[in-house]
C-alpha cells in the first residue's frame, strides 16, 4: 500500500469579517497518495479554494496538522523564504486566475518558469514549445496572452504548471473555461502524468471529470465526505459553473 504524499488531519479553518466569523473548514481530514487523482466537488463557497491553499501552503489551517511530502506545513516551522522554495520545488500551481505575466507571451510565460527552475535555454525552449502545442497552444503561443481567450489563456496556465514538473498539482477549476474537447484533452494529459507518479488533488464543478479520478469527495458546509462518482453525478452540484 502507497503511503499517503498529502496528510489532513482535523483541520479547521475560519475568516472574521468585522464582528461575523465564518467557520469554512470544520475538522477536514484527507489522505492523498502518490500518482491519485483526488477529484473535489461542492457547491462555490464550501471551502473548496481555502482547502488547496492550505494544500498548497498559501495559507494555514487556524488548527490540526497538514503535511505535504513528508512536511509539516506550519508558520512555526517554516519562514517565508522557506514556503516560497517549496512551492517553487514540488507544488504546481493551477488556479482560475491564472496569473499569467500579461506583457509576455505564451511561450515567454512557460519559458521563463522553467528558466526559474534552473532548466538550460535549449532544454526550456524545448519543454514550453512540446508542452504548450500538446495542450492545442502551437498557433498562440508566440501571442501577447492578452490576445488570447480566456480558455486559451486557461491553458497557458496549464501549461507552465505542468512543464515545470512539480510532484503535487493543486488545480481549482482547471477546466471551467474549456469546451469539451480541450477539457478531455487536458484530463488525459494529467491522467498521463499521474501515471508516471504526479499526484493531483482538482476542486471543480465540471462533472465530465469524475470518470478519471481515482477518489472522489464533496465538501459542504466545511465537511469533507468520500463519496461514490455516481453520487455526484447526480448530485445538486452536477454541471454548477462557477
Amino acid at each position: 500500500m502507497r503511503l499517503p504524499i498529502i496528510k489532513l488531519n482535523d483541520v479547521y479553518k475560519s475568516y472574521s469579517y468585522g464582528d461575523k466569523r465564518i467557520d469554512v473548514l470544520k475538522g477536514v481530514k484527507l489522505r492523498v497518495a502518490p500518482g491519485e487523482m483526488v477529484g473535489i466537488f461542492g457547491p462555490s463557497g464550501s471551502g473548496k479554494s481555502t482547502l488547496l491553499h492550505i494544500i498548497s501552503t498559501l495559507d494555514f489551517a487556524d488548527s490540526g496538522y497538514v503535511e505535504v511530502l513528508e512536511r509539516v506545513i506550519d508558520p512555526k516551522y517554516l519562514s517565508e523564504d522557506d514556503l516560497a522554495l517549496f512551492r517553487r520545488r514540488h507544488i504546481g500551481l493551477i488556479f482560475q486566475s491564472h496569473n499569467l505575466f500579461p506583457e509576455m507571451t505564451a511561450y515567454e510565460n512557460v519559458y521563463f518558469a522553467l528558466r526559474m527552475r534552473g532548466h538550460t535555454h535549449s532544454q526550456a525552449h524545448l519543454r514550453a514549445t512540446n508542452t504548450l502545442e500538446s495542450l492545442g497552444l502551437g498557433e498562440q503561443m508566440h501571442k501577447n496572452v492578452q490576445m488570447l481567450s480566456g480558455g486559451e489563456r486557461q491553458r497557458v496556465a496549464v501549461a507552465r504548471a505542468i512543464a515545470v514538473g512539480a510532484e503535487v498539482y493543486v488545480c481549482d477549476e482547471p477546466t471551467g473555461e474549456l469546451d469539451r474537447e480541450n477539457a478531455i484533452n487536458l484530463m488525459e494529459i494529467l491522467v498521463s502524468l499521474a501515471r508516471e507518479g504526479r499526484t493531483f488533488v482538482i476542486a471543480t464543478h465540471d462533472d465530465r471529470l469524475i470518470p478519471y479520478f481515482d477518489t472522489v469527495y464533496r465538501l459542504e458546509d466545511g465537511v469533507l465526505h468520500k463519496v461514490a462518482k455516481k453520487e455526484v453525478k447526480h448530485g445538486k452540484d452536477a454541471g454548477d459553473t462557477q
